[in-house]
């Protein structure tokens, strides 16, 4: 036994980062799947056209070219593997009379309100299936940068990037979903240029009518704050007809104001908190988190012996009134801390915040974990789906783009959803939400582990032994990390936390 110990360990390969899946475009993968011809069916069957008519201004509908031919155009050829729309009008573009210019021109368009056609679109997909029970949905908020330089490039700004733990000059654009336990819709999105350095905020008005769609979302995007954004983004998502039981987001929007607004809108909220100095009242006592977690720093317990996180809960109180002179706004509130069970750092551990106290610590870390599927969408749309791939400065462009990207996303996922070739994806997307919270429903993954060994019992005559447990351990670690990963319980995740809330940016 300990020989074959010993040579495990002497087999284990290095630990790679977790590849995080993308359901929708693997789907994709399918030699009898073509996107054209699904995203040509979206648009009829949702009467994307007509949408898209009531989207423009009345005064500039008739350009020459039919609207389904530029729709079409438009939302096709990203998945083509091409570079650019250059590639895509000179290769395959010949029903299109005027080739590139005119895509690129009706993407410059002002008039055209992409964020009410993405809207529309969400909606449709959202009131036409089943993405799960109520119970298990929530809507979920976070933001990604797209990486853009150049002087030209309009709505750009320095952000500090969470994910590389640097400042980055680029778009950064504020997402709100639904997450469902058959998968997610996105609902609505804006780019963000408020907390963005003065120098950085536009300073001509490079619309020519300051009226149009594109010149609103510009404004917008530099004069309110991310914060004031995402609270309308969820009033106006439930004012549509979408609903939802919980308000997820990580520690970037954690903070009294998002947490008032999930009460009164009678959500649960679920939020991931900074260390700082937010003050909450456990018997009689005003305690920061850190001095909270120093109190049930050795209450935290494993779920079992084989569990890699370690948690505990209390439940306080919080004072959700912003201002001091005013009147106090007092409200209980569940705070579960959770930490590595072996980690190389003490000052490893997150604490998760939910309005409900009658909910468990499995329950909460269970619901919190619906957060990652923002994070899977964000990767379908950068790395597949074109988002921000236009090679154009101007932000009427940027706006349709980040649009644009919304609706593929939504036509396909309806239509794989629809077909049944999501089934492999949904069943994935199903247990790897249980592999977030491993150590709290081990008995899953306990049962995928037996079945996964012994179907490598039977190949050790064939492979040996040491290949048998090289892929053992292989497996597991993958599980790990991904787990790891996806509830931000990574050291450096901690670290790149710790770092922006010092630089002021959290």
């Amino acid at each position: 036994m300990k020989s074959i110990r010993r040579q495990s360990r002497r087999c284990r390969p290095k630990r790679t980062t977790p590849r995080c899946y993308t359901p929708v475009t693997e789907a994709l993968k399918n030699p009898t799947c073509f996107a054209d011809t699904e995203l040509a069916q979206g648009i009829s069957a949702h009467g994307l056209v007509g949408l898209l008519m009531q989207a423009i201004n009345r005064k500039r509908r008739s350009d020459g070219e039919p609207l389904g031919n530029l729709l079409c155009a438009l939302l096709v050829w990203p998945l083509l593997g091409l570079n650019s729309i250059h590639c895509f009008c000179s290769e395959l573009g010949q029903f299109i009379k005027g080739k590139a210019s005119v895509l690129y021109d009706f993407l410059g368009r002002e008039d055209v309100s992409w964020r009410s056609l993405s809207a529309q679109s969400s909606l449709a997909v959202y009131q036409n299936n089943e993405l799960g029970p109520r119970g298990q949905s929530a809507f979920v908020v976070d933001d990604t940068i797209k990486q853009r330089a150049g002087r030209k490039v309009q709505g750009t700004a320095s952000h500090f990037d969470h994910t590389e733990g640097r400042t980055v000059r680029g778009h950064q654009v504020l997402q709100l979903g639904l997450a469902g336990a058959k998968g997610f819709i996105p609902v609505e999105a804006q780019v963000v240029m408020s907390d963005a350095h003065p120098v950085d905020k536009p300073k001509e008005k490079p619309f020519k009518d300051q009226r149009s769609s594109a010149a609103r979302d510009m404004r917008r995007s530099w004069s309110e704050t991310k914060h004031g954004l995402f609270r309308k983004m969820v009033q106006r998502a439930i004012q549509l007809g979408f609903r939802a039981r919980f308000l997820l987001a990580d520690a970037w929007f954690g903070c009294k104001e998002n947490i008032a607004l999930a009460l009164e809108l009678k959500l649960t909220a679920v939020f991931q908190m900074k260390r700082g100095n937010l003050a909450y009242a456990y018997q009689r006592r005003a305690c920061t988190a850190a001095e909270l977690y120093q109190k049930v720093q050795r209450r935290l317990r494993p779920a079992n012996r084989q569990a890699r996180f370690k948690t505990a809960s209390l439940i306080v109180s919080l004072n959700l009134q912003p201002q001091p002179d005013q009147p106090p706004q007092w409200v209980e509130v569940r705070l579960v801390f959770s930490a590595p069970v072996r980690a190389a750092d003490a000052d490893t551990w997150v604490v998760f915040l939910c309005t409900d106290t009658r909910l468990s610590e499995v329950e909460i870390l269970k619901a919190y974990s619906l957060r990652w599927s923002i994070e899977v969408y964000f990767k379908e749309i950068k790395q597949h789906l074109g988002f921000l791939q236009e090679q154009s400065g101007r932000y009427e462009v940027a706006y349709a783009s980040v649009h644009l990207a919304a609706i593929r996303y939504l036509l396909l996922f309806e239509a794989m959803l629809r077909d049944g070739r999501l089934s492999y994806g949904e069943m994935r997307d199903r247990q790897s939400g249980r592999i977030l919270v491993l150590t709290y429903a081990l008995l899953l993954w306990e049962l995928f582990r037996a079945l996964i060994d012994g179907a490598l019992d039977t190949l050790v005559r064939q492979l040996g032994r040491k290949t048998i447990d090289a892929v053992r351990t292989a497996i597991n670690d993958t599980v790990e990390d991904f787990l790891t990963a996806a509830l931000q319980m990574k050291s450096d995740q901690i670290q790149t936390q710790l770092k922006a809330q010092e630089l002021g940016y959290l």
